[in-house]
């Protein structure tokens, strides 16, 4: 019989094993299982008959949305994935979501999602990326202490590139512009800027192409990021009612 349960962040690393360190498409689930602040994940954990996890789910704050924690799964079954998300999320509780895109069939069955948006996930190649000179970046620094390169005009925020989180091999890129400056290539220059400190610091950027953003892509692309094969879904989840009751009973 299997069982789902609180896994204390003292005990976190008996999920090491479940990942693969050099993975690009683990890479989130290991940050956010493995290094995130302990004071800001909850951890449940999967056990079956042999008392080793075999299967989790992460909920993390992160300064992404202050008000919905970011909910993490990492399951190879689809019933293991939905019992995790019965035990972690509470009703009428929004959560922001994100899971392999096979899973939204199995996830759908036991929450509601609303805001779908599919993205593909590009990792950069050492070998192929173009390094960016453009005097107009500069850097700043988040609350975090993260790096954030950005343009401005005047008082205007052009352009910007930061992290959304970042491991022990990996860190994901986010990247924003306005539309005029993507034109001039301030959003090529500000993502190739992160990317080229990443690797100083001797990280490979990962970055979130969507797909309703295919210039964004195109400018991965561009640099030197290339296709993992990986694609995933964000969303809002909010647990249904009535599985909330059954599970209960």
């Amino acid at each position: 019989m299997r069982e789902v349960r609180v896994l204390p962040a003292s005990e976190r690393g008996q999920l090491a094993g479940l990942l693969a360190p050099r993975s690009a498409a683990d890479a989130m689930a290991a940050y956010y299982a493995l290094d995130h602040p302990t004071d800001r994940v909850t951890l449940l954990a999967n056990f079956p008959r042999d008392e080793q996890p075999n299967a989790f789910l992460v909920l993390a704050q992160t300064g992404m949305d202050l008000f919905r924690p970011l909910a993490i799964p990492f399951a190879g079954h689809g019933d293991v994935l939905k019992a995790l998300l019965k035990t972690a999320l509470k009703p009428g509780q929004p959560v922001l979501i994100t899971l392999p895109i096979g899973q939204r069939a199995a996830a759908e069955e036991v929450v509601d999602l609303s805001d779908v948006r599919e993205a593909e996930i590009l990792r950069l190649d050492p070998a192929m990326f173009v390094p960016q000179i453009n005097v107009l970046v500069l850097e700043s620094r988040t609350p975090d202490g993260w790096p954030r390169f950005e343009i401005h005009t005047g008082e205007m925020l052009q352009a910007a590139a930061g992290l959304n989180w970042r491991g022990d091999q990996f860190a994901e890129v986010y990247v924003e512009a306005q539309p005029a400056a993507a034109a001039r290539g301030h959003r090529s220059a500000v993502l190739g800027v992160i990317a080229e400190h990443l690797l100083g610091e001797r990280k490979i950027a990962l970055f979130r192409a969507w797909d309703e953003d295919l210039e964004a892509k195109s400018d991965a692309l561009n640099l030197g990021f290339r296709r993992t094969g990986t694609r995933r879904i964000s969303a809002q989840a909010i647990l249904r009612h009535d599985d909330t009751e059954a599970s209960e009973g």
